[in-house]
């Protein structure tokens, strides 16, 4: 009813993996999905005066990436980044980590007639992997060197530190930190109530607060 009220476009209910799956598009077109999870999500919904908690989103379930080769990829997401195969429906694959509560998810869609995606407005970027602090990220940097592939030197971007690396199918993966985390120049109590910028982009504070939305 709230896609209606807003005039968001959507795509037929689907199912897979046993989820029942909404997929809805973004204003550029871009293919989001709501997924009623089979299993227990326990994290706290986000409610609002007009959403109630039991029709309340939750956060991230999973990320879907389709690519002509399923297995160099998988192989990645295996071998260096911790996740195991759960199960396969056709050319679906599904890998979860099961060392983190939420958001553990990746499926791959395999398929060759799939054109290659175009880095432009409106499309992912990257896919971004959290770790606790930068003492991991660099073991991680150190197994992507060892497998063969490319990988950024440490970026500190004010908030965290991160890694890029792309992955065999095409993919840019990022490893991100929870450290030092946004409490570094203002307090919990006070998150979100102003714009806060790292500080390579401060001199172009102006700019990028015309180009926001008014929320």
């Amino acid at each position: 009813m709230r896609f209606k009220e807003f005039k968001v476009k959507t795509d037929p209910l689907i199912e897979s993996f046993g989820e029942r799956i909404l997929p809805f598009r973004d204003p550029d077109g871009l293919q989001i999905r709501l997924v009623v999870p089979s299993t227990e999500d326990k994290r706290v919904p986000w409610q609002t005066p007009q959403v109630n908690a039991d029709v309340a989103t939750k956060g991230f379930h999973n990320v879907v990436l389709t690519l002509k080769k399923a297995e160099p990829t998988a192989e990645i997401l295996t071998d260096i980044l911790g996740y195991r195969l759960l199960k396969q429906e056709g050319n679906n694959y599904r890998f979860i980590n099961d060392e983190v509560d939420s958001a553990a998810i990746v499926d791959i869609i395999e398929s060759s007639a799939q054109p290659a995606g175009i880095n432009a407005g409106g499309t992912n970027h990257h896919i971004a992997f959290r770790v606790h602090n930068d003492e991991i990220l660099m073991q991680y940097r150190e197994k992507v060197l060892s497998s063969g592939l490319s990988i950024t030197p440490k970026i500190d971007r004010d908030y965290f530190y991160s890694l890029y690396f792309r992955e065999p199918g095409g993919v840019l993966f990022e490893i991100a930190t929870d450290n030092p985390g946004f409490t570094r120049d203002e307090p919990l109590d006070q998150l979100g109530t102003g714009l806060r910028l790292p500080q390579q982009y401060e001199g172009s504070r102006d700019k990028i607060e015309k180009m926001l939305p008014v929320l």
